[in-house]
């Protein structure tokens, strides 16, 4: 099996394809059995966590089967996701419609206090285009120096650690692919622990100076899109790498078709961009040298326009 195709039918939400992708492969049995047990036969996750919150991660799940396993329509599945954490948490159904609730405010505050009194952090909202929260333990904070196309500039990092759940594509894989880490509205990087090595190009590409340049464009623009912000960060991404050809990744991830997915659709403008570039209808992504990827990606990334704020 090619694990790099499979974690790209993960990455986009394509749930139904990843599962007919390891049903191909006989030693993949009890991979597929794993996803027909959770998914199929609704054999949810039971965290260690008391009643109410393992109640909320279980709705989650349910939301995660809606969405990605049953292709229900996404705004339907938000909605049966709302109403079930509403019954969750004792909010009732003429409270709920006198007050307007929105999925985001349950999130932002019942369900954030509520994982808050049991000493866990719990971050809300949607990724990629999907919701599906984070919920860890542990929060450290650190500095660093990291060099970008446009200059060097110091960021705060908050390392997060002890995590329970990791949104969607945590989910879909088993723990397989998830975030690495994110921006937040304050300007820190957030940075998985768990999931780095922090003496590897890695670490020091794909977290540091992908996150560092979603927080420069955002003190810059604050309301660029996903895509645009992927777009730069996975550019700068191919920029510094040396040690590894991260072309094949973005093309198992490239997809136009899913506007709400800014991850696919910014691997989708890298891979266009250079066909275009190097004047080929399809690139093959494992033979462009290391040197001709840095200088295309440089120069598509002076071509990308960052809105300046006055």
């Amino acid at each position: 099996m090619d694990k790099g195709k499979y974690y790209g039918y993960i990455v986009k939400g394509d749930l139904r394809g990843a599962i007919n992708y390891v049903k191909q492969f006989p030693e993949q049995t009890d991979l597929y059995n794993r996803f027909m047990a959770v998914f199929d036969r609704e054999q949810y996750i039971s965290y260690e966590v008391n009643d109410v919150l393992n109640d909320i991660l279980t709705a989650y799940q349910q939301y995660y089967r809606d969405v990605f396993y049953l292709c229900t329509d996404k705004e339907q599945s938000e909605a049966s996701l709302r109403d079930r954490l509403t019954g969750i948490i004792g909010i009732t159904d003429n409270s709920v419609a006198e007050a307007n609730v929105e999925l985001c405010d349950l999130e932002q505050h019942q369900l954030a206090e509520l994982f808050q009194q049991q000493g866990f952090h719990f971050l809300g909202g949607r990724t990629s285009g999907f919701y599906g929260p984070y919920v860890w333990r542990t929060t450290e904070i650190v500095s660093y120096d990291v060099e970008l196309p446009e200059g060097i500039q110091t960021f705060p990092v908050k390392f997060l650690d002890g995590f329970i759940a990791r949104s969607w594509t945590d989910y879909l894989s088993f723990g397989e692919v998830g975030s690495g880490g994110w921006v937040d509205s304050e300007g820190y990087i957030n940075c998985v622990k768990s999931a780095w090595d922090f003496d590897s190009e890695s670490f020091r590409i794909s977290l540091l100076k992908h996150e560092a340049q979603h927080a420069r464009d955002l003190q810059t623009d604050k309301e660029m899109s996903s895509e645009d912000l992927e777009y730069r960060a996975k550019l700068v991404e191919l920029i510094y790498s040396d040690e590894r050809n991260l072309l094949p990744a973005f093309a198992q991830e490239a997809d136009s078709a899913d506007k709400s997915n800014g991850h696919a659709m910014a691997a989708y403008r890298i891979i266009k961009g250079f066909s275009d570039a190097l004047g080929v209808d399809r690139i093959d992504p494992t033979a462009i040298p290391m040197e001709k990827i840095q200088t295309v990606a440089r120069r598509l990334f002076e071509k990308s326009k960052v809105r300046e704020l006055y």
